[in-house]
This record gives C-alpha cells, structure tokens and sequence, in this order.
C-alpha cells in the first residue's frame, strides 16, 4: 500500500439540525474561499440550498438558497497563490442575485459531478419562481 494514499473519510453531518423536510443530498469536505482568505470546513447540497460549515471561527455559515443562486461555474479562483499546486485549478463558483460570488475549492472530480447538480437545482427554482409570478 502506498505510503500516501489516504482513504478519504466520510464528512461529518452539519452541527446543527436541518429544518423538518430538508435533507442532505451530497457532501464534501471544502475550502471556502473570500478574498485572500480560506476556510476550511464541509459543504452540503441539500433538496433546499448549498450549506457550508466552517470547522472554526466566528462566522462559520455560508448558505445560499437555490432561488438566490444566478449563475455557476468552475473556474480559477481569484488570489490562488503562485507555484505549482496553484496551476490550472479550477473552484466551484457561485453568483447570487444579490451580486455575492462565492468561491469552493474541492477535488476537481468532485467539482465536475457537482456541477451539473448545482446548476439543474438553480434552474429549477428560477423557474419555479417564474411560475410563481
């Protein structure tokens, strides 16, 4: 067995309990990343928004609603350090209706199969608030 192949280990459940009805989908261990500064933590997708819990700190919730989600992508994060783990590294982005960006940098396999994900759930709640109007 190689001496760096690490098993990956399974991400906690958030510390809180979700409201009646929302459920976790996927999850992810993350680094949220907010100008030049990076925290690490685990994200959830849940049937109602993308969740993340911050190991420590203060402010250890980012959360946005899929209906607050305006558009998705990955791409390379804004102020990734120089050198050679900084080439070509790509992070799930997120613009919110309000005009946040929100950046998370996680394997980039997992990055693409949450994608999709990410983007169909932000589609269907645009148009589920268009049907609402």
């Amino acid at each position: 067995m190689p001496l760096f192949r690490r098993k990956p280990r399974p991400v906690p459940p958030p510390s809180t309990e979700l409201p009646s009805g929302e459920e976790i989908e996927r999850s992810v261990e993350a680094t949220l990343v907010q100008g030049k500064a990076a925290m690490r933590g685990a994200l959830y997708m849940t049937n109602r928004r993308l969740l993340f819990e911050a190991r420590t700190g203060g402010a250890r919730w980012m959360i946005v609603p899929w209906g607050e989600v305006k558009a998705v992508g990955l791409y390379p994060r804004p102020n990734r350090p120089m050198g050679a783990h900084g080439l070509g590294g790509r992070s799930l982005f997120v613009e919110t209706t309000a005009g946040e960006h929100v950046w998370w940098d996680f394997g980039e396999r997992d990055e693409l199969e949450w994608l999709p994900l990410v983007q169909e759930r932000a589609a269907a709640a645009a148009a589920e608030a268009t049907e609402e109007d």
